[in-house]
């Protein structure tokens, strides 16, 4: 079975472009906090880590990033169009995600470890992928 071309989907690119930026800054906040939970505790397995990820609560602030980006990779696998409403959509949660909450964890733990250069620049890139996304 051939192929068929799709025709062009700027919504579904600028929100691939957005998306990559949240994927790289959450890979740069789980190694920053891997970092930080092994100076405490020594160094631990990938699996100990998961596990860590997952089930422990000091690690809970990162889950809305890992569902966030779950939904939408689901709303990109699909061949449908992308609604540029649904896009606006997603990129307005990635916007809240990033955005001060005066005494949340998230807030603190994304301040505190953007302080680090690696997660300081995917920041930043996910911060341009958002200007760019059209408005």
């Amino acid at each position: 079975m051939a192929l068929r071309n799709l025709p062009p989907d700027p919504t579904r690119d600028s929100l691939r472009s957005v998306r990559l930026g949240l994927l790289r800054l959450h890979k740069a906040l789980i190694d920053a906090e891997r970092g930080v939970a092994e100076r405490r505790s020594g160094p631990m397995s990938n699996g100990q880590f998961l596990q860590m990820l997952i089930q422990d609560e000091g690690f809970a602030w990162l889950r809305p990033f890992s569902e966030l980006i779950v939904r939408i990779d689901e709303a990109l696998a699909t061949r449908e169009p992308i609604a540029e409403e649904s896009a606006r959509g997603y990129v307005q949660e990635v916007v809240a995600l990033l955005a001060p909450d005066p005494g949340g964890t998230a807030a603190q733990r994304l301040a505190e470890l953007r302080r680090g250069g690696t997660v300081l620049a995917a920041h930043e890139e996910l911060t341009r992928r958002i200007a760019d996304f059209p408005s």
